[in-house]
């Protein structure tokens, strides 16, 4: 089967979804199929590649500056330009399906190759592009969620990486079959390694996109309490590790000057995947206080990684944290954070059964074998 992206993220550029456009690729190369992805080259530039599993990867000329960030206007340039470039794709390698990552911006332009060359399509959500879930696209949802539901309408079904996503995209619009298909994560390459630890200070890893969705700034005023809480208790020093970049950044770190912890939040900016996973290993414990999500993928790898997981109750937090962590609100988020760095103890059990539960539950493997059981039977 030939399949064709869609996606205006595909790595170094993104957070989750590119990293699941990636793994969704490969995987389908492995099972037997041809892949082409049609996304954004950055800063301008176009470009071609063949991966290592032999996905095509057609990078087109758009206005994207950021790698970890992208504004409405530079998904708008990404779809313009790749509808110059979808028919010429289509006609030359006859496509037999398409995923489109996400129903913004993309979905537009998978509407258009069913329209014109019978190109039959899914979307797959990511949350974002649903209406709601992003303060600063507010007007702009308004705009597009007449479009989205003529992209849902004429889709073969749109893919909810979670059940508190695809209840979310049903409070959209539920005329239209939504499916769970979980995410997965690299296990080989995302692994425990204890020996990396800092014997000096329980070390709370935070890994995201710096967006005010994900919610740190509720975290930061209270890591001081927190320190004053594990130092009493236990007599050693806390850290948060915060790896990520994008525009609500400088917000966050006024944030620490204001509460005056910046000897305990260490900003280290983007890493690539090796860094990352060194940090990974490296950490105790991870937390992600976000408002909204499908289901991160940086909650997996942590989990991959052999950490214990406290979340909020957003989407994709009943699938991922069960007894590897807490699940708690904001107001009782920092009191989790004590429990599990005073008890040593219950911080490694958790973070075994999270290693655990990757090895049953989520592999990418098995979500694009779930992909292609979709497409099959559309």
């Amino acid at each position: 089967m030939k399949i064709l992206i869609i996606s205006h993220e595909y790595p170094p550029i993104g957070g989750g979804g590119a990293n699941a456009c990636f793994f969704l690729a490969r995987e389908f190369m492995r099972i037997g199929h041809s892949v082409t992805v049609l996304t954004a080259g950055l800063g301008g530039r176009q470009d071609e590649e063949t991966t290592a599993s032999g996905a095509v990867i057609k990078k087109v000329k758009c206005k994207r500056k950021s790698e970890a960030s992208s504004s409405f206007a530079e998904m708008l340039s990404f779809l313009v330009s790749a509808w110059k470039q979808a028919g010429k794709l289509v006609r030359k390698n006859n496509y037999d399906f398409c995923i489109a990552f996400f129903g913004i911006p993309s979905g537009p332009l998978a509407l258009y190759l069913k329209k014109r060359y019978k190109l039959p399509y899914l979307i797959r959500s990511g949350g974002g592009d649903i209406p709601g879930a992003q303060k600063r696209f507010a007007a702009v949802y308004k705009v597009i969620a007449p479009i989205l539901r003529k992209v849902w309408k004429e889709s073969e079904g749109i893919v909810a990486n979670s059940e508190g996503l695809k209840k979310r995209a049903a409070q959209f619009e539920d005329r239209y079959p939504i499916y769970v298909v979980e995410n997965g994560v690299d296990s080989e390459f995302f692994h425990p390694d204890v020996s990396k630890r800092y014997a000096n200070c329980i070390n709370i890893l935070f890994v995201s996109r710096l967006i005010e969705g994900k919610g740190l700034q509720f975290v930061i005023p209270k890591i001081m309490d927190i320190q004053r809480a594990v130092f009493e208790r236990t007599g050693r020093s806390i850290c948060l590790t915060v790896v990520g970049d994008g525009p609500y950044k400088e917000d966050l770190e006024r944030l620490v000057s204001e509460f005056k912890c910046s000897e305990l939040v260490k900003f280290v900016g983007k890493k690539d995947k090796e860094h990352t996973a060194d940090i990974y290993q490296a950490a105790d414990l991870f937390i992600l206080p976000s408002l909204s999500e499908g289901m991160p993928n940086v909650v997996l790898e942590a989990m991959s990684s052999g950490l214990p997981i406290i979340m909020t109750p957003c989407e994709g937090s009943g699938e991922l944290v069960t007894d590897n962590g807490y699940i708690s609100d904001i107001d009782g988020f920092a009191d989790k954070i004590i429990d599990l760095c005073v008890n040593n103890e219950l911080r490694y059990k958790m973070g075994e059964n999270s290693v655990n539960a990757v090895k049953e539950r989520f592999n990418w493997h098995r979500t694009a074998e779930a992909y292609i059981r979709l497409i099959q039977k559309a």
